[in-house]
């Protein structure tokens, strides 16, 4: 007798319940059958209605937002991952084994991918309250893949590539999601109202991770916070940057004190130089804003800073060759004047938070330090290791946590949020090293009591009145040390961070994840044994946490997007994907195998293959199912398309992290595929693997599941050539080229076993 009596006429789905497949056709007819009483907007579920009412209209304004309550956990069951209905915790795994017998198809599993929860849901003083989920164990805590719904049903893996949205600009929906756990617990399902207004306070959501959850099951997971439109507007164009002949001049009179460093002291024309300026601008700044735009002054610029950034931004203006003359006059005279400052006999008066060139002197030096770090030879990658020096000791100089007096007005506040952001972000550059290099970062986290930078808002405003109507309205800006305890401690009350102040967090996660392993492996190799991944179960749980904290708070930021053209900047996009890299590397020690200091795609692919370790189990297939996800929106979207029109708008921080995603997923996938595994392939990694094959056969038309099954590295192969046509067309850094080359190398090693 068949369990799935009921069939859709539309389409192969069968169902075990009528309400299933009713809610189901109604994905067909598009029948919104539940309407707002107080305003036109209609919705395909009735959880839908309540959530809109509970959150567009004020509590009590009609008589059915009185009357909704939230679903039961009996109708939970009966719902599926479909409702998702908020359960307590008496009923958490009765529920989970319910879902998991459900036989809905594999899609609707992997929406299930919400920011990780602490085990419970925060309260919402406006949602009918019952008792808080309980969280689970320490040692269980995120290690289930219960949530997951029943077997995988190949047909579906159409109708998930559909829900994947097409864009709507050129540039906006190129994204790699948020990797997330399997929640512990259900929330309603969001309803993404493309009408809703960008301010809708926070406050008023259900759960602070129900922005995640997709409208329908097969979708992948927004990450927008609540009341943001899924295709938010594209930032604007920067504005030219005009140099004048005056500012050139003066730029070649000061060269002129220069002359024992530098030969031959030419600038390009203005015209050049002002193609520069505005290609830092443009591509350079929104990363790493350092530097207030709306009060950028070309002409009281020191002249260290000035060269400097026309070096950077002339990489942008894809002029190489005008970068390299630039840096070559840019760096001795910046070095220079490095060794003046400290031969001065007012070294003491002569300091970052007090001196405006100082202050210019750090920030040439970092954008010094990002010229060369990406190169082999021009320029070599190594000066940008040999300038780090300089840098920490200008930061050391004057103690490093020092920030200039505020007397409460739009130019001292611009002067300190300037120091504040230059001295953090050149910390969070020399953390880019570690991962990059594998060498130990310059300056610990806890050495740094700053606090964090303010929202994008405030820093983007044009003028002092915008400024403080929008300071007005900030809950102000965290402590970095109290927020990095905030993120360990379960009742802590931290909400929001701002999009960098986000980054910072995430960067000094990142690093106490490198310590972590450095330490567990040296430990190791000393004959002592912590545990039996890279580091204890304890420290993992706790590290999972903090990044599930982490992920709660990104949310709650009105200004977080997935969009690298996000009216506030790609740096929230940009900390998405450190996120993802956080939660490989709490699986895989990839930094001590990836050699890319040897610059050699070969050399780097036969050191990922030979001395990268993985153990199967429930936290690896979580680990790859992130890196899966992170690979299906480029395979809707094309992966050829992305690689030449995304990619570039990406920071090289995301290049680095797909190495780390495509490396852990063909690893996994080697682990998954080999004959008769011992033990056997749970439900989870089987359904994984065949999303991955769907995936792959969506690409390379013709291709057989079978043939792709033959040998345990031929499917591995596939998808990290998928990974490496993301990276190989005309980069503007050679990191990322390499990168590209190293995952066709790494594809070669494993169809050699093939």
């Amino acid at each position: 007798m068949s369990t799935k009596p009921y069939h859709c006429q539309r389409c192969p789905r069968a169902f075990a319940r009528l309400e299933h497949l009713q809610r189901h056709d109604r994905s067909h007819t598009k029948e919104k059958p539940y309407v707002c009483v107080q305003c036109p907007k209609a919705f395909t579920r009735k959880d839908l209605l309540a959530r809109h009412e509970r959150l567009a209209h004020q509590p009590g304004d009609s008589p059915a937002s009185n009357q909704t309550q939230t679903p039961s956990p009996a109708h939970t069951a009966m719902d599926g991952l479909d409702t998702l209905a908020s359960v307590v915790a008496d009923h958490v795994q009765t529920d989970r084994r319910t879902l998991s017998a459900s036989n809905q198809h594999f899609t609707e599993g992997l929406s299930v991918h919400r920011t990780p929860m602490m085990g419970a849901r925060l309260a919402n003083p406006e949602t009918p309250s019952a008792a808080p989920p309980t969280p689970l164990p320490g040692p269980e805590f995120g290690y289930s893949l219960g949530g997951f719904p029943g077997s995988y049903e190949g047909n579906d893996f159409t109708s998930f590539l559909d829900s994947v949205p097409l864009p709507s600009h050129p540039f906006s929906p190129a994204f790699q999601p948020l990797p997330l756990f399997p929640p512990l617990t259900y929330s309603p399902v969001t309803d993404y109202d493309q009408s809703s207004e960008r301010g809708q306070p926070s406050e008023t959501t259900s759960t602070p991770s129900s922005s995640v959850l997709p409208r329908h099951g097969a979708q992948l997971p927004s990450l927008q916070p609540e009341g943001f439109q899924t295709t938010p507007k594209a930032r604007q164009p920067t504005g030219f940057v005009p140099v004048t002949a005056q500012c050139r001049d003066k730029a070649l009179e000061s060269l002129a004190d220069y002359a024992s460093v530098v030969s031959d002291p030419s600038l390009p024309s203005r015209h050049a130089l002002s193609r520069c300026l505005t290609g830092y601008l443009m591509g350079f700044h929104d990363h790493y804003p350092i530097v207030h735009k709306p009060t950028l002054d070309v002409d009281s610029m020191s002249l260290p800073l000035f060269l400097s950034m026309a070096a950077l931004g002339a990489r942008y203006s894809r002029e190489p060759d005008t970068s390299m003359r630039l840096y070559q006059i840019a760096k001795p005279v910046t070095l220079e004047r490095f060794r003046r400052v400290f031969l001065s006999g007012s070294m003491p008066s002569v300091n970052v938070a007090n001196d405006q060139d100082t202050l210019e002197l750090l920030q040439a030096l970092l954008m010094l330090i990002s010229v060369s770090s990406w190169f082999i030879n021009n320029p070599p990658y190594h000066e940008s290791l040999s300038i780090r020096s300089p840098m920490a000791t200008l930061l050391r100089k004057d103690g490093i946590n020092r920030l200039p007096e505020y007397d409460g007005t739009w130019t001292s506040w611009i002067r300190r949020e300037c120091v504040k952001r230059t001295k953090l972000i050149v910390c969070c550059f020399f953390n880019i090293h570690t991962i990059v290099f594998d060498i130990p970062p310059i300056i610990l986290t806890e050495e740094l009591s700053l606090d964090l930078p303010c929202t994008e808002k405030e820093w983007q405003a044009p003028r002092a009145d915008i400024w403080q109507a929008a300071r007005t309205q900030s809950p102000g800006e965290p402590n970095l040390q109290e927020a990095l305890t905030a993120l360990f401690t379960p009742s802590s009350g931290m909400e929001r961070f701002s999009s960098l102040g986000g980054y910072v967090l995430i960067h000094a996660l990142l690093q106490d994840i490198w310590v972590m392993t450095k330490a567990g492996r040296l430990a190791l190799s000393r004959g002592i044994r912590l545990g039996s991944s890279i580091a204890s179960t304890p420290e993992l749980i706790s590290m999972e946490q903090a990044l599930e904290r982490w992920c709660q708070c990104w949310e709650r930021n009105q200004e977080s997007s997935i969009d690298p053209l996000s009216p506030h900047g790609p740096v929230s996009f940009t900390s998405a994907a450190l996120v993802r890299l956080a939660y490989i590397r709490l699986n895989a020690d990839c930094g001590s195998a990836r050699q890319l200091q040897t610059w050699d795609p070969v050399q780097i692919a036969t050191s990922l293959k030979d001395n990268l370790r993985v153990e199967r189990g429930d936290r690896l297939t979580r680990a790859a199912l992130h890196c899966a996800h992170a690979l299906s929106t480029p395979v809707k979207l094309g992966i050829g398309f992305v690689a030449h029109s995304q990619v570039a708008l990406w920071s090289n921080q995301h290049a680095l992290c797909s190495l780390e995603c495509a490396v852990l997923l063909a690893k996994w996938l080697e682990a998954v595929t080999v004959p008769d595994p011992n033990p056997g392939l749970t439900e989870q990694e089987t359904r994984l693997r065949d999303f991955v094959l769907e995936m792959v056969m969506e690409v390379q038309h013709g291709v057989s599941r079978d043939w792709l099954l033959a040998t345990n590295t031929r499917l591995s192969a596939a998808v990290t050539r998928l990974w490496a046509r993301l990276f190989t067309a005309d980069y503007i850094w050679e990191m990322v080229s390499l990168i590209g080359r190293s995952l066709n190398s790494y594809a070669d090693l494993l169809e050699e076993q093939a």
